[in-house]
Formats: C-alpha cells, structure tokens, sequence
C-alpha cells in the first residue's frame, strides 16, 4: 500500500489521478445512461432524461455566452483575470449553474466550450488541467443536480451525503499523506515539513464541516429551514468541485505555469496553498451559487 501512496504523491500523479477518476465516473454514467434509455425504449416506456430541444439548446447556448462574456469583460477590467486560476474561478460559475440545471452531459460540454472560448478570447498561459477543472465543475454539477429535487425532510439525505463525502475524502488524504513519503511544501517563503501535511487535511476540512453545520443550525434556528432545499445541494457541489477540481486538479496546472520547481515543493506547495483558503472559498462560493442559481431558476421554468 506505501508503494501506492509514494507513487501519488510524486510530482502530479495525484492529479492525473483525480482527472482519471472524473473521466471514469464520466464513462460510467454515459454507459448507465445508454443502458437505461435502452432499457425504456425495449419496453415502450417514455423516456425522462435530457432532451436537446430547441428550447434546451438556447439556454445552453445563452449560458455559455454569458459565462464567456462575463469572464472576457472581467478580464478587460481587470487584467489579474488572464490568469488561469482567476479567470477559471469565474467562468466556473456559470459551468456550475449550467450543469445543475441540465445535468451532467450539459455540464460537461458547457465545461469544455466555455473554457475553449476563453482561451481563443482571452489568450492566456495554456494548461491541460484547465481544461480538466472546467470539465470537472460541468460534471460533478450535473451529478449534484440530482438532489436538488430532494425536498422536505428528503432533504436531510443531502446533508448526509455532504458529512459522509468530506469525512471520506479527508480520511483517504490523510491516510495517503500519512503512509506516504513525499516532499515539504512552502507556503509564502514559510516551509512546511511534510509531516505535518495530514493535520492541515483534517483541520481545514474539519473546518469545512463546522461552518456546514453552522449554516444548518442557525437557519433551523431561524425557521427557515426550507432555504436548505436550495444550499444544500449547492454546499455539496462546492464542497466536491474545491477538493477534486480545484485542490487536487488546479493545483497541477498553477505549479506549472509558476515554474515552482519541485525542491521546493512544486505541485504540493499549491496543494496546501488551496487547501488553506478551502473553507473560506466553499462560503464564498455558496453564496455566490445560491443567489445565481435563486435568480436563474424562475427564468429557466418559464
């Protein structure tokens, strides 16, 4: 098992790792889908999932165009914006909304257009784990989207869900970092010995998970228990797209186009860069989603 931990934690096998896994999970659901829709079809029964109307093609359309005009007038405004890490902070916003309306498939072409036009619009450092990041916001939106129709006291299986990921997720970082050999990272110039890594996996993300539980008592407190319907799905969507997306993906393209060589720290300095502001960017990212996807959703029923 060490021999499996060294081998992730050497140089970016850990984010060809986590960019393998979301192809795979991609895969899998693109195959359960065509089986399920041959399923239905052998027995004559009407077929619920997504559907490229006319209707369904123009919003996708206006979405990204939205997504790539945003980001393009941003960068225009500020120029900081050309950089990889910030613009796909921004145009990731309306790839996670696309997906969470129309699902996966939607997600992940949405994902791919929206980073492809930004690319020709906005010339910039070019990185393949970009691509792999915008892919991944369309994907795991789409999955996420599924309980968003969780609705009453269903909705309590999303919190569940939220708990249960980030306990996993941390518990399998921990157990790689802690099993494994790899190299200090530096924070600011500040270096941080390897051992340590581990504990910063259990405390940002055991921060992660007091802030969620916060959120949950104070608006049960306040009665406005049915808001959860709405944040609760986009808590696990944030929560999902910062740690495979951003911590374990991002990383990879930013440790490149910084030049960080690996004494340093390289790909693992910018891991524990984003790890460290992940509780901060999971509210601000909530908050951000939840207002976007309460003033897109009338819209869109219409």
């Amino acid at each position: 098992m060490n021999i499996v931990n060294d081998f992730l934690l050497k140089d970016t096998n850990m984010a060809l790792a986590t960019a393998g896994f979301t192809l795979l999970s991609a895969f899998l659901f693109f195959l359960s889908s065509a089986l399920y829709y041959n399923y239905r079809k052998s027995r004559q029964l009407p077929y619920n999932g997504l559907k490229f109307t006319t209707k369904n093609i123009t919003y996708i359309a206006m979405m990204v165009a939205v997504s790539v005009s945003i980001t393009v007038v941003i960068s225009m405004t500020l120029p900081i914006t050309v950089f990889p890490p910030i613009r796909i902070a921004f145009s990731g916003i309306m790839i996670k909304i696309t997906g969470l309306f129309f699902g996966p498939v939607v997600g992940i072409i949405a994902g791919l257009i929206t980073e492809g036009l930004c690319i020709i619009f906005i010339p910039s450092y070019i990185h393949i784990a970009y691509l792999f990041v915008a892919l991944s916001f369309g994907f795991w939106a789409g999955i996420v989207s599924y309980t968003k129709d969780w609705k009453g006291k269903n909705k309590w299986w999303t919190f569940l869900i939220i708990n249960l990921y980030t306990i996993a997720f941390t518990a399998i970082m921990w157990f790689i970092t802690m099993n494994g050999s790899h190299e200090d990272a530096v924070f600011f110039g500040i270096e941080i010995p390897g051992k340590f890594i581990p504990a910063l996996f259990l405390i940002m993300m055991g921060l992660t998970l007091f802030v969620i539980w916060l959120i949950a008592f104070v608006l049960v407190a306040l009665k406005r228990e049915h808001w959860l319907e709405i944040i609760l799905p986009i808590i696990l969507l944030c929560i999902v797209t910062e740690t495979l997306a951003t911590i374990l993906l991002a990383s990879w393209g930013d440790s490149k186009i910084l030049g960080i060589p690996d004494y340093q720290g390289g790909y693992s300095s910018m891991v524990i860069v984003r790890l460290l502001q992940a509780p901060l960017k999971i509210a601000f990212n909530t908050t951000v989603l939840s207002t976007v996807f309460w003033v897109m959703k009338p819209i869109l029923k219409k």
